[in-house]
């Protein structure tokens, strides 16, 4: 039974619902939920039939409805069309938790191999069995040259930032092929890689790797290639396919260069 007689100012429907009287004014102001009575005074009053539309509204608001599904909602309240409102709203969610686990995901793998590389003896010779890594890459256009330049490699750098998904990059680097690193100590890279936190068509291989990380700033990274590979001929390692050199702990992290880390790898038989 409708109750038109009863009627509440603004004050009073804001203290009802623990909300503020700006949010009622708001409601009013875009045509979501408006006052039934005005008086030549200025003054407005809610009528009590109008609070179970406003019920309505708050709960969809608090369960993050936008403001035009709101207002498709009320247009036309009844069952079935709430029910397939909640149904979108249900299958939005779910793709946002989908969304947020995948962040988390690449949130947590960043950590642990900053902490990892925090933690590692420098210099030290590791080996360990790795799972694919799903990889992106783009090729370094710097020809002919027996050092790549700083250039060249931004350029990459900045082609690969532009066609990936910012949210799925976890550590960035570059590829170098065996014969040139032992020739020129990592002077010569060919690509830039992140690896990622999404399917892709490139990946660092599964397999045995070995490698090594270096503290300080890049302008060492002769000596780190130089030691790399006098640790893995001392242990008789067959190194197979690409160096892949990553910057675990870089610029982005810290300004100080003598905190950052770079991490030499490669497949062993």
């Amino acid at each position: 039974m409708k109750n038109n007689s009863i009627f509440y100012t603004p004050g009073q429907v804001a203290s009802f619902y623990s909300v503020k009287k700006d949010t009622l004014l708001f409601y009013d102001r875009i045509g979501l939920f408006s006052p039934s009575l005005r008086k030549e005074n200025g003054y407005r009053y809610y009528s009590a039939d109008q609070l179970s539309e406003l019920d309505t509204i708050l709960t969809l608001r608090d369960l993050d409805f936008s403001i035009p599904d709101i207002k498709d909602a009320i247009a036309d309240l009844n069952t079935p069309s709430f029910i397939s409102l909640l149904e979108k709203e249900e299958e939005s969610i779910r793709k946002k938790i989908s969304s947020y686990k995948a962040l988390l995901n690449v949130v947590n793998t960043i950590k642990s191999s900053m902490k990892e590389a925090c933690e590692a003896e420098k210099g030290k010779l590791y080996t360990a069995f790795f799972k694919a890594q799903p990889v992106i890459k783009v090729p370094i256009r710097d020809e002919g040259k027996d050092t790549t330049s700083d250039e060249a490699w931004e350029d990459a750098y900045r082609k690969l930032i532009a066609v990936a998904d910012g949210k799925a990059l976890i550590n960035f680097g570059s590829i170098v092929r065996i014969d040139e690193a032992r020739k020129h100590l990592g002077a010569i890279c060919r690509e830039v890689y992140a690896t990622y936190g999404k399917a892709s068509s490139s990946v660092i291989e599964e397999g045995r790797y070995a490698y090594m990380f270096f503290k300080g700033p890049i302008s060492g990274l002769s000596s780190f290639y130089e030691q790399f590979f006098t640790a893995a001929d001392e242990e008789n390692l067959h190194l197979q396919g690409d160096i892949y050199e990553e910057l675990t702990i870089s610029s982005i992290a810290t300004k100080d260069e003598r905190e950052h880390v770079t991490k030499l790898m490669v497949r062993i038989e």
